[in-house]
């Protein structure tokens, strides 16, 4: 049954791995056919294994009962009752494990496309991620070009295979061409002139005919133009190998086949290794792929051409009706648990089912009755015909033989995968420095910050609060009686400002941080060089809009007549506002879980503000620590020591009593500034708390680059 898909496959895999030359280079010179065999990857893998430990999955006593009888058990179950099957099931361990890829073995060729179809669970995404290179499996072996993978080659690879994931991601205010632009300059060796870098921006958009929407911001294109910029961006770096992760997903039927004739094109016309899962297609496509590989349950259950594989069904009795779509006959096989192809199969299951929940088996019934009487399903049917060994010898043989067959190239392939170069080179999966990363990562961060950021909705914020504050606090005397009110002023613009800071931070990051681990994932840059630019980029932004409300409302309020007075107190508001985004960002860095991430903090930042010297000023003995990692009480220290600078007159008011009574130092005429911010509680100089304040703000950034730099390579 096996032995005529056998033979296709390996009059497949031992066809020559590198296509006739192109139109544009039409000689025969050896170096550039070495060049071109280089540059193909023909990838193989056999007997790929990737397991995952599950707990409570035996939950339900039907459940477990059927999935015991139906286990075939020992001579020791066969005299169970119905009773102790339930019992067993229920008392079953909580913990067990499963098969994400069960010896998966398979092989894609430079100029194919190879479709992986199954449905959801199947498998295809765990597939296309070990492929990949960025998540681990426990046994199995990988190949390109015949040349066994080692676990150093494994992270060189990830700059030679592009990887689409479904979901399309991006900074969404970039547009089109900005995106690719600074993926060319981050992603393209260092040693090519800008230029040139732009000039491949170019073609790639002509080639994915994104010119026109090319000035328009990404959350604005269609969807099918957000996979096609998605899939634009990972070309850039002219892959040897491209991945799709269900590339149609969410498109109409025109955009999904448009998409779909794009990468076979793609791969006829440039000798690219395609492999894409895809849900569903219809016929036309189904059969337009060169290679398909069926999944389900982790278990290749065909690999071969789409044409053949109706042969195939033939051959297992699970044949296609005359004019059905042969893509949704395999989904029906492979979803429903039931063999539809025999009349009675259904029937059977549910008499099985009935009677196993009214628990009327008898004693004497063994589970081996309880099997010849169910039909299996058709989905277990194809895994248990699948030769799946003999495609991994086959696989493994056509590896040697390639291996075998480019041995004059080997010196060549070493720089790619293998460890035999004499001369090593030091290997980096980074095509720019640090400095040039950082200065890229600079301007884009700027970009994006003035479109997220420095919004006219956000100025107009800024300058209604800071009239709104300045008209209550209107040319405020500085007299005994405006004391507290000036404290409240500062109180208020301090923790406005960092509450602000630390939110938007902490609700801004979690789709930054998506857009990171992609970008990491395919080594375009270092993660300090990307924390260093984002922390000089957003201060100016950051520090726009607090200044803006500063310049309103301080003159308004008639603070001080002093310009020098007006500088410092706006800058202990901006250095309240960094320290405000650093807590945001280590929150929102470190916990992923966005409604947790909230929880904790709104508790921090009440907590915090508390702390900060407003509303409690005895705090008990076992929490007053707490108070010294407030920036709001930095904040409001710093501000209070700058705006008592002088000898606050006493108007009879009452407010400073004890500093005013008759009989005073000071005659009952003023309270000296000293004494002033001893009365209020102060603590430090203005140094002092600015200088905590840049601790603040630089200590938790550093927490959420460590969390960031934690994660681990598969989850990215």
């Amino acid at each position: 049954m096996m032995h005529q898909e056998t033979g296709s496959m390996s009059s497949s895999s031992q066809s020559p791995v590198t296509a006739p030359p192109s139109p544009t280079n039409l000689n025969n010179d050896s170096q550039s056919q070495r060049q071109r065999q280089r540059s193909s990857f023909h990838l193989r893998w056999s007997r790929l294994t990737k397991t995952v430990h599950l707990t409570d999955e035996n939950k339900g006593l039907m459940r477990g009962s059927v999935a015991v009888s139906m286990g075939g058990g020992g001579p020791s179950s066969n005299n169970k009752s119905s009773r102790d099957l339930l019992q067993e099931a229920s008392s079953a361990s909580s913990s067990s494990t499963k098969n994400i890829l069960n010896q998966v073995s398979g092989s894609a060729a430079p100029g194919q496309v190879l479709a992986l179809m199954g449905p959801s669970g199947s498998g295809k995404t765990s597939l296309l991620n070990a492929l990949s290179g960025r998540t681990t499996y426990q046994s199995g072996n990988l190949s390109i070009n015949g040349t066994t993978l080692t676990p150093q080659a494994k992270k060189r690879l990830l700059t030679k295979i592009a990887y689409v994931k479904q979901a399309d991601i991006f900074f969404s205010h970039l547009s089109v061409r900005d995106q690719l632009t600074y993926t060319a300059l981050l992603r393209l060796p260092q040693e090519w002139p800008t230029p040139e870098k732009l000039e491949e921006v170019e073609k790639i958009l002509e080639m994915l005919r994104l010119t026109n929407v090319a000035e328009s911001p990404i959350h604005l294109l269609s969807g099918g133009e957000k996979k096609r910029t998605n899939i634009g961006t990972e070309l850039l770096t002219d892959p040897s190998v491209l991945l799709l992760d269900e590339p149609t997903s969410g498109l109409d039927s025109t955009s999904a086949v448009s998409l779909l004739q794009m990468l076979q094109n793609l791969a006829k016309q440039h000798q690219k290794t395609v492999i894409t899962s895809i849900h569903q297609p219809s016929s036309k496509v189904f059969f337009s792929f060169d290679k398909l590989m069926m999944l389900a349950q982790g278990n290749v259950v065909y690999f071969g051409t789409p044409r053949h594989s109706l042969e195939y069904l033939r051959e297992v009795n699970l044949c296609c009706p005359d004019g059905y779509n042969a893509a949704d006959h395999w989904m029906d096989l492979l979803v429903n648990q039931n063999n539809n192809s025999t009349s009675s199969s259904s029937s059977s299951t549910k008499q099985v089912s009935s009677s196993l929940n009214n628990t009327t088996l008898t004693e004497t019934t063994s589970l081996s009755d309880v099997e010849d009487n169910v039909i299996k399903p058709a989905n277990q049917l194809l895994i248990e015909a699948w030769d799946n060994e003999s495609i991994a010898v086959q696989v493994d043989e056509d590896a040697e033989k390639h291996q075998q067959e480019t041995a004059a190239l080997l010196l060549e392939q070493d720089d790619l995968v293998g460890e035999h170069h004499k001369k090593k080179k030091k290997f980096s999966k980074y095509n720019t420095s640090w400095a040039m990363q950082y200065r890229i990562l600079v301007h884009r961060a700027l970009k994006n910050s003035r479109s997220a950021i420095f919004t006219p909705i956000n100025l107009v914020k800024s300058a209604a609060l800071g009239v709104m504050v300045g008209l209550l606090y209107f040319q405020m005397p500085y007299t005994e009686s405006s004391v507290f009110d000036r404290n409240s002023f500062f109180f208020f613009a301090m923790t406005y400002w960092v509450f602000d800071a630390m939110f938007n931070a902490m609700m801004a990051f979690p789709m930054e941080r998506t857009v990171i681990l992609k970008e990491r994932s395919s080594g375009a840059y270092h993660l300090s060089a990307y924390f260093m630019a984002k922390t000089t980029s957003e201060m100016p932004m950051r520090m726009a809009l607090p200044a803006i409300y500063m310049t309103i409302s301080f003159w308004m309020a008639g603070i001080s007549p002093k310009i020098s007075l007006f500088l410092l107190t706006t800058l202990i508001s901006l250095l309240s506002v960094i320290a405000g985004e650093s807590i945001g960002l280590m929150i929102g860095a470190s916990i992923y879980d966005m409604e947790k991430a909230m929880t904790t903090m709104t508790v921090l930042s009440l907590g915090l503000m508390l702390l900060g010297g407003f509303f409690i000023e005895n705090v008990p003995s076992w929490l007053l620590w707490g108070k010294y990692l407030s920036p709001f009480k930095y904040s409001f220290d710093a501000s209070r020591q700058l705006v008592f600078d002088r000898p606050v007159p006493c108007d009879g008011s009452g407010a400073l009593e004890s500093l005013c009574l008759v009989g005073s130092s000071n005659n009952n005429e003023f309270a000296s500034s000293e004494e002033v911010v001893e009365a209020l509680g102060v603590q430090g100089s203005v140094l002092f708390n600015a200088l905590m304040l840049l601790v603040i703000g630089l200590v938790p950034r550093y927490i959420a680059y460590l969390a960031l730099r934690a994660k681990k390579e598969n989850d990215r």
